[in-house]
């Protein structure tokens, strides 16, 4: 009788450790695929356009204020510095696109300045950001 009671104590214990490392695997895999989307640091007022699309690759992310300071990655660069970030981040995640969020009020000719940068370090999907009217 007492070996028959101690078999049943051994059989009713459920093993979980197949089930723990199937758990950890798949942490790691989301973890390894799952892209990380950079804040700028600042909301520029965006301008309106009719035609303006959402574009759902860009992970790059590029500001200027309306007093024609660059940011990136939450705090303003050089427009000297615009390249090397930019091929650090691209370095990161080779599929990805770079999106100016420039506000209204600035200058015309730093945005196309942060363009000829970013076109420099071989990228050449480069999007603008504008609201929908």
């Amino acid at each position: 009788m007492l070996r028959k009671k101690r078999r049943e104590e051994e059989e009713s214990e459920i093993n979980i450790t197949p089930m723990m490392d199937i758990v950890f695997i798949m942490l790691i895999f989301f973890i390894v695929t799952t892209s990380f989307i950079k804040e700028t640091g600042i909301n520029p007022n965006r301008p309106e356009a009719e035609t303006a699309i959402r574009a759902e690759q860009g992970n790059i992310l590029i500001a200027i204020s309306p007093s024609d300071q660059i940011w990136m990655n939450k705090r303003p660069i050089e427009l000297e510095a615009v390249k090397i970030m930019i091929e650090a981040a691209h370095a990161e995640n080779p599929e990805s696109s770079v999106v100016i969020v420039a506000d209204e009020l600035a200058s015309t000719g730093l945005v196309l300045d942060v363009m000829d940068q970013i076109r420099s370090s071989g990228i050449s999907k480069i999007s603008l950001s504008a609201r929908k009217k």
